[in-house]
């Protein structure tokens, strides 16, 4: 506890969240990954409590009112078709599965919020393109009415520039709105309000990938799939009761008598087809997801890869660095309003180029540093941790 305090305290004051500090966080707090830790409690408990016994012994004491006859047995029951070891089977099985899964589960954690990341930082690029392009419409009004009012203007300019500037006032809302959603969700993970972050959203791709490896999910259900055949196997060992074998003593008026002692439970056999039954079809829908969850790793990790690698291709085809093009484009279409030598609805329409080239620039980069995660992930790579 003390190590997550003084972590979100760090946080709290560091100048700007970085991808790595975010994942780090989310490691320490994020609640579906403390679900799958708890799992794993709960199936050590379970293995420590499946021994090859099965049950525990059983003591039973008693004496007469006035002392002249005592008893006394213990007896350890045990089965004698394996039950107790099929248990134990099926317990280490489960325990295993469980520890896979919260393996899976930190770098899922890690994607998600590196993924959550990304969307952060493009929902806070969006904002702050949107409020440029409020501003650059509000300045574009502005000389609208100057010309009007002077005479050299037209009221089509002056009333295309109200008309857009309402909208591009709307279009800063949504962009606040998306910001704070995406602010909250990366919150969730992180355990604290987000600060500054990066501003490229490339930031929090991690740039390899890793090779194909046996993932831990699939190890996960691999085990599952064993223990429910040793789940199974018991469920058939419990068709005969378990035999007690142990010791009796026993005092009468001064006779001392002990020895062996046999015990069997009523009745003698059980065909137990409940617990067989149940026990079959969770066997068939173990099977059934093992198969599930490895084709769908195959197939992330594939089509994860051919995204990513279109993805890079078509970047790279682009200019260096759009976000740098776009800030003296804009300047220079508001120059050529205001020298009057064009109409609004061109300058409009060279605007919306510029911005909407803007937001498909950050989107692309945001989509590459999606694919890069999910490479990752299908590949469980430790790039993904910080």
């Amino acid at each position: 506890m003390l190590q997550l305090l003084t972590l979100l305290t760090t946080l709290a004051t560091a100048a700007v969240l970085t991808p790595n500090e975010a994942v780090r966080a989310a490691l320490a707090n994020d609640p579906a990954l403390a679900a799958r830790k708890a799992d794993v409690d709960a199936a050590t408990g379970m293995r420590r409590e499946a021994t090859f016994f099965g049950r525990n012994p059983q003591v039973d004491v008693s004496t007469s009112n006035d002392g002249t006859r005592r008893t006394g047995s213990v007896v350890q029951p045990l089965s004698i078709t394996g039950e107790g070891f099929f248990a134990a089977r099926s317990a280490g099985a489960g325990l295993k599965a469980a520890k896979a899964s919260a393996e899976r589960a930190r770098f899922e954690t890690a994607a998600t919020t590196r993924r959550a990341y990304v969307r952060a930082v493009l929902a806070r690029e969006h904002l702050r393109l949107a409020d440029e392009d409020r501003a650059l419409l509000a300045r574009l009004r502005g000389v609208a009415e100057a010309r009007v009012a002077a005479g050299e203007g037209v009221d089509l300019d002056l009333r295309l520039a109200r008309l857009e500037q309402a909208r591009a006032m709307a279009a800063w809302l949504d962009a606040q709105r998306e910001a704070s959603d995406s602010d909250i969700d990366l919150a969730g993970l992180i355990g604290m309000t987000p600060g500054a972050l990066e501003r490229d959203p490339l930031t929090a791709g991690p740039t390899a990938q890793g090779d194909p490896a046996h993932r831990s999910d699939v190890v996960a259900a691999e085990a599952a799939t064993r223990s429910a055949r040793a789940a199974l196997a018991r469920a058939r060992a419990a068709i005969l009761p378990a035999i007690g074998l142990g010791a009796f003593y026993e005092k009468d008026n001064g006779s001392e008598i002990f020895g062996p002692a046999i015990t069997v439970e009523l009745p003698l056999w059980s065909w137990n087809q409940s617990g067989v039954g149940s026990a079959r079809g969770n066997l068939r829908l173990a099977q059934a997801m093992e198969v599930s969850i490895a084709a769908r790793a195959a197939t992330e990790e594939a089509r994860a890869a051919e995204r990513l690698k279109v993805a890079e291709e078509s970047l790279a085809a682009l200019a260096p660095d759009v976000g740098a093009e776009a800030a003296p484009a804009i300047r220079a279409i508001e120059t050529l309003f205001a020298s009057g030598e064009t109409n609004l609805s061109d300058i409009l329409l060279l605007r919306f180029r510029v911005v909407e080239g803007q937001r498909a620039w950050t989107s692309a980069r945001a989509a590459i540093a999606v694919a890069r995660i999910d490479v990752a992930l299908a590949r469980q790579s430790e790039s993904l941790m910080p």
